[in-house]
């Protein structure tokens, strides 16, 4: 059962931490329960046994500055319950399951994605890098269009190919930090990947260099820079992740 899109959007990015007990595990137990009400002792025991009470407490206090988590006292114990915009009074099983049935037929998973602030955020961030993929582009591809007597200056090979460049770069960033839930640091995994990427793309440009610039035979400087490639993602796979921590 997917927690509703204001609860989502309330959350902190969703990254790989290291906390043994995050703000969405919680909220996904309270979510799961078929009750409306909680107390502290309830929610340790559902979430992870081997959870300090005190480290539950800490993320519901969290989530309670938020505003997803409200709290009431009863006779000297606080207990906790969602704090659902719809109702004013803690949700019973079957109101939640109401709710739930009625914003299921009014959501619209793509305009969700597509107004998400953590892809306006991505998409921002990105186009920002992307000026360095776009000087790249530019010089790189009018280097070899001025130095290549077998490409020939047309609109494609001025702009288009430059344009397929940044777009590609782009592109390709925003995907991998979208699926990874990272800012692509150079000392993550992520990072390595992104480093990785460029160097493909780099060495392709040479390639093209080495072939239309200099000119080396098509057929035998593409195939080594697809060997080149393969034996370095194979050997980046099964080398260099594993023993990167």
């Amino acid at each position: 059962m997917s927690l509703p899109p204001w609860i989502s959007e309330e959350l902190p990015e969703d990254r790989r931490v290291n906390t043994k007990l995050t703000e969405r595990h919680v909220i996904e137990t309270m979510h799961q329960s078929d009750r409306p009400f909680f107390s502290l002792q309830q929610i340790a025991q559902q979430v992870k046994p081997d959870v300090s009470k005190v480290t539950v407490r800490n993320r519901l206090n969290e989530l309670e500055n938020r505003g997803i988590v409200a709290t009431e006292t009863v006779a000297d114990a606080t207990l906790y319950y969602i704090n659902y915009p719809e109702s004013e009074w803690p949700l019973s099983p079957e109101g939640k399951r109401a709710l739930n049935d009625e914003s299921a037929g009014t959501e619209n998973p793509l305009r969700e994605f597509l107004h998400h602030p953590r892809l306006h955020s991505i998409v921002r961030e990105e186009l920002l890098r992307s000026i360095a993929w776009a000087a790249f582009g530019l010089f790189g591809w009018a280097i070899l269009v001025s130095s290549s007597e077998g490409l020939q200056s047309t609109v494609w090979t001025a702009v288009g190919l430059p344009v397929l460049t940044w777009a590609s770069l782009t592109g390709g960033m925003i995907g991998i930090r979208l699926t990874t839930g990272t800012d692509l640091q150079v000392q993550s995994r992520e990072g390595l990947h992104v480093v990785s990427l460029g160097g493909v793309v780099l060495g392709g440009f040479w390639a093209a260099f080495l072939i239309f610039v200099l000119g080396w035979h098509p057929l035998l400087t593409g195939g080594l820079y697809l060997f080149v490639t393969v034996t370095y993602l194979v050997f980046y796979r099964r080398v260099i992740l594993p023993r990167f921590t």
